[in-house]
């Protein structure tokens, strides 16, 4: 059988079991499957949710599914290769061209032009960061930002201070005066992923790939090596924690157990509050000393995408409306999924953050009124998430000092960074 035969069967397996789904709705309720990755805390929240959603439309029954961020991209893509595709997809930047270009996402133009999804106080911008083309296949469930969270019980212990827009060198220097003092390590320095990566390229006005997406959209070495000269640098000198020394069972716990700071988005700091049990602040994602320009963007924290085949995409439509407009959501979920996207969501909300959410309300305030954000770059490749893998590949080989030329093992990755591209693109 051909590729293109056995596309189109796996297509009408795939309409086939969707409309078998929905033949069974239990009495007189439509089921619509909803499928998301979270915490803990997000799996409660939602789960509230839409029992308030279900009160709202009693005609409507809600099977949901869920898993963490670590398992939910390969049981999606076993889910569509069995023909049992959710209706309501959680998706993300990384993954959307990926899927919608594969045609397991529906377009949501038609919803968007008829009010059914009703985006009348949202940004045109935000809106658009789910386009692929011409067409919508993705509405952000809100906006955030990629900060450091750390814990400023250390720093003062250490009788530190970190800017809020700190460069590499004054971070560095803090991480080693941090060791030095608690014997606490840094597990951010010694990352070295697609996120420092990629805000090294922006602050001198690249992007991870090029408009076309056709190729990356750099092609120095250098910008790996310095990063794994850090790297090594951290790991030799002991502030940076080591490869496998860390005692910590989840991300959670090494904020407890080994680190004073980590990565992560806006919107996870109740989250991660929570689940480490200490108090933690925020600080922009260090800057390159050579900076051009910020590097930090709003990025859609997540989607709602509809399948392709799903036989009930306009009950599929209400849910994301209802996530989008209605309050009675907003006063279960709150900031767990971002800021909202509506204007008047995002108005009604504020007087009743919690205090997590409002510190995460007010590091996004700061950074944009002190003119430290860059217009979100375009989805990503379809090749992102193989080429996300290879370069943890590489990192690991780094970290292991199993490579003796960095700069030309940087070029090897940016070979095969492009072949991967290549190879998606002609396999359309």
């Amino acid at each position: 059988m051909t590729k293109r035969l056995l596309a189109i069967a796996l297509i009408a397996a795939m309409a086939v079991c969707a409309a078998g789904t929905a033949a069974m709705a239990e009495g007189g309720q439509t089921p619509l499957r909803i499928l998301w990755w979270g915490s803990q805390t997000r799996h409660d929240l939602t789960m509230a949710m839409l029992d308030k959603f279900m009160e709202k439309y009693p005609d409507i029954k809600v099977e949901p599914e869920f898993t963490d961020w670590g398992g939910y991209w390969s049981k999606l893509a076993t889910q569509v290769a069995g023909g049992l595709t959710p209706d309501v997809i959680q998706m993300d930047h990384a993954y959307l061209v990926q899927y919608a270009g594969n045609g397991v996402l529906a377009s949501l133009n038609g919803y968007i032009e008829s009010g059914a999804i009703g985006v009348s106080d949202v940004d045109p911008s935000i809106l658009a960061s789910g386009n692929v083309g011409d067409d919508l296949y993705a509405v952000p469930t809100g906006m955030n930002a990629l900060v450091l969270m750390y814990r400023q019980d250390i720093l003062d212990e250490a009788g530190l201070t970190l800017p809020f827009a700190p460069t590499w060198g004054e971070y560095v220097e803090i991480s080693k005066q941090v060791f030095e003092k608690t014997g606490r390590t840094d597990t951010y320095v010694v990352g070295a992923g697609m996120d420092q990566l990629r805000f090294s390229l922006r602050n001198m006005g690249l992007n991870m790939y090029n408009e076309e997406g056709t190729a990356l959209g750099w092609d120095d070495p250098q910008f790996l090596v310095t990063n794994w000269e850090r790297v090594l640098k951290a790991q030799e000198e002991g502030y940076g924690l080591g490869v496998g020394e860390t005692t910590a069972a989840t991300a959670f716990d090494d904020l407890v157990a080994d680190s004073w700071v980590g990565c992560h988005w806006t919107n996870e700091l109740e989250a991660y509050q929570n689940g480490s049990g200490v108090e933690l602040e925020m600080s922009e994602v260090p800057w390159r000393d050579d900076a051009v320009q910020p590097a930090t963007f709003f990025k859609p924290s997540m989607f709602w995408s509809i399948a392709d085949t799903s036989a009930v995409k306009d009950e599929a439509a209400t849910f994301i409306n209802f996530f989008v407009n209605d309050t009675d959501c907003y006063d279960i979920v709150g900031t767990d999924r971002a800021m909202p996207i509506s204007a008047k969501i995002r108005e009604y909300i504020t007087p009743n953050l919690n205090p997590a959410a409002k510190k995460g309300a007010d590091a996004l305030d700061r950074l944009s009124s002190e003119g430290h954000i860059t217009p979100v770059m375009k989805p990503d490749v379809a090749a992102h998430s193989e080429i996300d893998a290879l370069l943890t590949q590489y990192n690991e080989q780094v970290r292991y000092g199993l490579v003796d030329d960095l700069t030309e093992y940087a070029r090897q990755f940016i070979e095969e960074s492009n072949a991967l591209i290549a190879k998606s693109l002609a396999a359309k």
